[in-house]
């Protein structure tokens, strides 16, 4: 895989440009209740869940492309679950992410199938075709696993600390909400790509690919198009707080005049003025997470991917 890493605006702005000459599917006002639900204000700005609607669609497009490359390679007529496993087995944590979210996918399965509470329990490490899912990442990886380690993440019961601060940070969010505010963040939080499955296949123009991906493959890239919008919420909460002045730091406006002069290219003051003034994440956030990301900055630093690709580093894998 090329380690060449394009700047990631100029990766967002091709994203952008080049939907804009295809498909105009737009996933913005569910982003803005996703990123909501995910830890932003109530009401996230238009602008930032554009430019996370461009990142996501830029990662998503190139982990298509990559996946057709290596269904191509194994000789197959269709980009499956087999490939984006293949491309997410150096990130053994996000690998496991995907594994117990396949599982779930599998017991979701069942319950609407009305198998019977007593089937389910004993199912649950059984290799049935009521299993298809955990089968299928089971049987490929122990093709490829030439150390049991990928294996032995079927075994692993170790806490998600991403998970967990993201339940956590969920819990926080509501404690001063009202039932109206309550009930809209629950909405929120039921929102996925998912959920919307004909309209996320025209967002990534799958119609107009060569190799297209069957049903499975498209559950995992919704499910990693969501894990992605995640990541971005996650990482610029980190720099809205690490940006933020802190009363008594005397290095806080410093820090301030680092992050201004890095933005003062692309952003008025102006701009940088009515940011300031809101609690919702800035595109600015957005920016300056995905540029520390990608070159593996400051406390972002252990999030970043186990690979790059052309263009900027990959969030979800």
């Amino acid at each position: 895989m090329s380690s060449t890493v394009a700047s990631p605006m100029s990766a967002a702005a091709s994203s952008s440009s080049g939907r804009g000459m295809g498909k105009s599917t737009s996933f913005t006002p569910e982003l803005q209740s996703m990123m909501f639900s995910l830890g932003d204000a109530r009401r996230p700005l238009h602008e930032s869940a554009i430019l996370v609607e461009d990142i996501v669609h830029t990662q998503l497009i190139n982990l298509l492309q990559q996946a057709a490359e290596v269904s191509q390679l194994r000789g197959a007529r269709v980009i499956s679950a087999e490939d984006l496993l293949f491309l997410m087995r150096k990130d053994k944590k996000k690998l496991r992410r995907l594994l117990k979210y396949m599982f779930f996918r599998d017991y979701k399965s069942k319950i609407v199938k009305g198998i019977e509470e007593d089937d389910l329990i004993e199912d649950k490490f059984s290799s049935n075709n009521t299993n298809k899912r955990q089968k299928l990442a089971q049987d490929f990886l122990n093709s490829i696993d030439q150390t049991g380690e990928l294996l032995a993440m079927f075994e692993d019961d170790e806490i998600d600390d991403v998970k967990q601060e993201r339940m956590e940070r969920a819990e926080r969010q509501t404690r001063m909400m009202d039932s109206v505010q309550y009930a809209e963040f629950c909405e929120s939080r039921q929102l996925s790509f998912s959920k919307k499955a004909s309209k996320f296949r025209d967002w990534l123009d799958c119609s107009s690919m060569e190799i297209k991906p069957n049903a499975v493959a498209m559950e995992i890239l919704a499910y990693l198009a969501y894990e992605t919008v995640a990541q971005l919420v996650d990482l610029a909460l980190l720099v809205k707080q690490d940006m933020t002045p802190k009363a008594g730091d005397p290095f806080s406006h410093a820090i301030s005049a680092t992050f201004i002069q890095y933005h003062n290219s692309t952003e008025s003051a102006a701009a940088c003025g009515m940011e300031a003034q809101s609690d919702a994440i800035q595109p600015s956030h957005i920016r300056e997470a995905i540029r520390r990301y990608g070159h593996k900055i400051g406390p972002l630093s252990p999030f970043t991917s186990a690979y790059r690709r052309n263009g900027m580093t990959f969030l979800a894998c």
